[in-house]
């Protein structure tokens, strides 16, 4: 497999675990690519947790719709159902309620932005905050 297939499979991979990929449409959908440029702000060509954390708080205003600042059941579902629209993922293989540190049906901004999916944290070998491509690669 070639570099630069290689660069859009491992973007692929991270991509699908932040995410993010569930909540865009067809018409605003980027390259794996883009998306990877858009995360890494400082442009080092890994992905700070920082990093990573500054995009899901981004991704969170798409979610709350009703712009009260909690993602609640209904908003959940509605991007369970647009993610099955989108034949990004099936609404199976999204737990957006992992997100929920305390429990209460509701996901803030701050609890969004602040999880990391486990697949994601385990994925960082050396516990630098931050992914490599090698690291990358691994969520393939």
């Amino acid at each position: 497999m070639g570099p630069e297939r290689m660069a859009i499979s491992f973007c692929m991979a991270l991509l699908f675990c932040f995410v993010f990929l569930l909540l865009t449409t067809p018409a605003e959908a980027q390259s794996p690519r883009q998306m990877l440029q858009e995360i890494d702000a400082n442009r080092d060509g890994k992905i700070q947790f920082s990093e990573l954390r500054s995009f899901r708080a981004a991704a969170f205003d798409r979610i709350d719709s009703n712009r009260n600042g909690v993602a609640d059941p209904s908003e959940l579902n509605a991007l369970k159902e647009q993610a099955a629209r989108n034949g990004r993922a099936s609404p199976a293989n999204l737990d957006p309620l992992a997100s929920d540190t305390n429990g209460d049906g509701v996901i803030t901004r701050q609890e969004f932005a602040n999880y990391l999916p486990p697949r994601t944290l385990n994925a960082d070998r050396n516990r630098d905050g931050a992914l490599s491509r090698s690291e990358m690669r691994s969520l393939r």
